[in-house]
């Protein structure tokens, strides 16, 4: 065995990893006695408190056996596996889509994107990602310092999740005056995201066989999570109006999942009609409905749109929010408002299941929103979003009047843009959108069979400044052409 003294790693772990690959390798036979630590120490021309260290190791995870009197022996193990687990199965070969056979149903449902629906790494025109650059990386600095300097170190265990923190009591204050929703601190819960909340929910709320009336077009990520439970999806067709209920025809709905405020993939705001519609319908089926309220914070024309869950008097809405496009994404902070009986329980499921949101994390945004900063932060983000929606919208009406129908003002982080030409090759197009690291989507993506009656690309402006979208508009100008 060679040990170079050369290298950065020590020489214990060298003769550690030496002899280890010896034995598995079945170079050194089981039973076989090693030479003392003197002799090796000697024959290697290192220290023996190094020799001694290694077979420590050694025969700390059961590589070695030392016998007192005896010697120190090599154990029998099995050699190790030559080949990968899925090259062979008794012997034969099998094909590459041995773990794709291996996955459940629930697997295979919640591992459905493809190369061409991860779109999380393309940075320019992104469709659905703010601009973490605005993030207020002072006040939370300082915030995390002072929740530090307190030396309440209560905040690092999980917390007594029964009992509401200090950011489910912040939210219900801030709901009550960003959305007109009013509630208690019981009722809501955190989550971590929305997406984690719709898991919960159906974990909570469904069975096997169970019917969910879902959008169509809808985000596809939440419409596997139902599918993992082994649900019946009803799609729930959208109109100039929204999701319309009457296009359910199964009455047996046990949940239905709609995003009102702004509709999403199609940015419809859900009409005072249409809203007390989906009420009635879901009262007279005994159907509790789900309400992601994405993106609404960011509408930059006229007031605010009441959530669907600002009307409802029953307790059949539950309101799932997140605070993932106005601070960070990776802080994962979302949170549920639904009747405190089920709040209840639903804490009693994350305590079981998932425990809780950190404590730490929920205390600085808490304060972030107590103490005014969440609201300023908000207005400073819609302002310059505003700005960026025009921009884009410009450049769209102009440079693109050949190939998109003239995009309508909306909320949120994108523009839906139609195509005149309806037989583009939209696979084709996304790549090389990929490719130049463009994160536009298309239309088709959110339709359950992947294809859209009209076919159009949805194109961010949140993420890029003006001198940005300028110059990635140029690169889509460019992808398109060349379809």
């Amino acid at each position: 065995m060679i040990l170079d003294t050369e290298s950065d790693r020590p020489l214990y772990l060298q003769l550690y990893a030496g002899l280890r690959e010896m034995i598995l390798s079945g170079a050194i036979s089981g039973g076989t006695r090693i030479p003392s630590t003197r002799v090796l120490s000697e024959s290697l021309g290192i220290s023996r408190f190094t020799v001694v260290t290694a077979i420590d190791q050694l025969v700390a995870e059961g590589y070695l056996n030392s016998v007192r009197g005896s010697g120190t022996y090599v154990e029998t193990v099995p050699r190790r596996q030559t080949r990968p687990f899925d090259a062979s199965v008794n012997g034969k070969d099998t094909p590459p889509d041995r773990f794709e056979d291996m996955l459940s149903r629930r697997g295979q449902a919640l591992t459905w994107r493809t190369s061409l629906t991860l779109n999380d790494g393309s940075q320019h025109l992104h469709m659905a990602t703010p601009d973490h650059r605005l993030f207020p990386v002072d006040i939370w600095s300082r915030l995390t310092k002072e929740v530090y300097a307190e030396g309440d170190f209560r905040i690092v265990n999980y917390r007594e999740i029964l009992r509401p923190s200090l950011l489910e009591e912040q939210i219900a204050r801030h709901i009550a005056v960003s959305r007109g929703i009013r509630c208690e601190p019981e009722e809501v819960v955190t989550t971590l995201g929305a997406h984690h909340a719709v898991t919960l929910l159906a974990e909570l709320l469904l069975d096997p066989g169970d019917t969910v009336a879902f959008e169509e077009p809808g985000m596809a990520a939440i419409r596997s999570i139902f599918q993992s439970s082994d649900c019946k999806i009803e799609p729930m067709y959208v109109d100039a109006s929204g999701p319309d209920p009457h296009t359910v025809v199964n009455r047996d709905v046990k949940l239905a999942f709609v995003t009102a405020a702004k509709q999403q993939p199609m940015t419809i705001a859900m009409p005072m009609k249409r809203k007390l519609e989906m009420l009635h319908w879901a009262a007279d089926r005994g159907t509790l409905i789900i309400e992601d309220d994405l993106g609404s914070e960011f509408r930059y024309r006229g007031g605010p749109i009441p959530p669907l869950k600002a009307l409802d008097q029953a307790g059949q809405v539950i309101y799932v929010g997140a605070f993932s496009m106005t601070l960070l994404q990776s802080l994962r902070v979302g949170y549920m408002i639904m009747p405190k009986a089920l709040a209840e329980k639903c804490r009693r499921l994350i305590q079981v299941r998932y425990r809780a949101l950190p404590q730490f994390t929920e205390q600085i945004v808490g304060r972030l929103i107590e103490d005014g900063h969440y609201v300023r932060h908000l207005h400073r983000m819609r302002r310059i979003y505003a700005k960026r929606q025009n921009r884009l919208l410009q450049i769209l009406r102009s440079d693109f009047a050949d190939i998109f129908e003239p995009p309508e003002f909306a909320s949120g982080f994108y523009n839906l843009c139609y195509y005149r030409d309806q037989s583009v090759d939209e696979d084709a197009l996304l790549i090389r959108c990929r490719h130049n690291n463009l994160g536009v989507e298309q239309l088709s993506y959110y339709y359950a069979n992947r294809i859209s009656p009209r076919k159009a690309l949805l194109v961010g402006f949140a993420a890029s400044n003006e001198d940005e979208i300028q110059f990635s508009t140029k690169l889509l100008k460019r992808c398109l052409e060349a379809t």
